[in-house]
């Protein structure tokens, strides 16, 4: 049976590895900040998460530096595009967020020929999710088509049909444009009051803004190094 280690025995782990981690990162400026908020954030979910197999923490240590790099990398080079401001210290993406939820400015029937014609392996497409405490637009990358069912699969949401509507119910696949991209990169939130606090992207979430095309959003762009 794997090992798992107790709250005090993952912090001290991770304080041990933290040292090795920050040795590649000898560049100064923008891309060692990045870098730096980026494994501050990832060093401290991985020390909140309950009973972790060694082994498990020491695959997710391993691979960090790798993701963190390529977030950085990608980051940067969207910045050089992207309409939206990004905030190094944090490694957040800013834009003012609106009062109310913007939608996707199309029918579900209306979005289903744009989809039909744009859907394809790595596409980034947003995601309403909707609960009774609070509403987000998420991003997401479709790993498989269905054209004749005019549905998708997305990596992490699973099933949604080409109309928005998924086999979890607080989720609706939007057709992107301009406004929701920009409440999906900037992780805005509301609830039925309005406005509140923006949430945190994942690490996987930066790594899917780094790939988005401004122009059409039809395609999925190359993270250049």
């Amino acid at each position: 049976m794997a090992k798992r280690l107790t709250a005090d025995d993952r912090k001290s782990t991770l304080a041990n590895q933290q040292a090795d981690i920050f040795q590649p990162l000898a560049q100064q400026g923008d891309f060692a900040e990045l870098c730096s908020a980026l494994y501050e954030r990832e060093l401290q979910q991985l020390s909140q998460v309950d009973d972790m197999p060694v082994a498990a923490l020491q695959r997710r240590l391993a691979s960090l530096p790798h993701y963190i790099r390529h977030a950085a990398h990608g980051c940067l080079n969207a910045a050089k595009q992207s309409p939206l401001k990004l905030d190094v210290q944090n490694a957040s993406w800013q834009a003012p967020q609106p009062t109310k939820v913007p939608s996707s400015g199309t029918s579900a029937e209306k979005q289903i020929p744009w989809f039909s014609k744009h859907a394809a392996l790595g596409l980034v497409v947003p995601v309403l999710y909707r609960t009774p405490e609070f509403t987000t637009i998420m991003l997401d990358s479709i790993d498989r088509v269905d054209t004749d069912k005019q549905r998708l699969r997305l990596n992490y949401r699973g099933w949604l049909d080409f109309a928005g509507q998924g086999e979890h119910e607080e989720d609706t696949l939007l057709k992107p444009n301009k406004r929701v991209m920009t409440a999906a990169c900037c992780g805005h939130q509301w609830n039925h009051k309005g406005r509140i606090n923006p949430r945190t992207l994942t690490l996987r979430e930066l790594l899917l803004v780094a790939t988005l095309d401004w122009k059409k959003f039809q395609v999925a762009l190359r993270i250049a190094h």
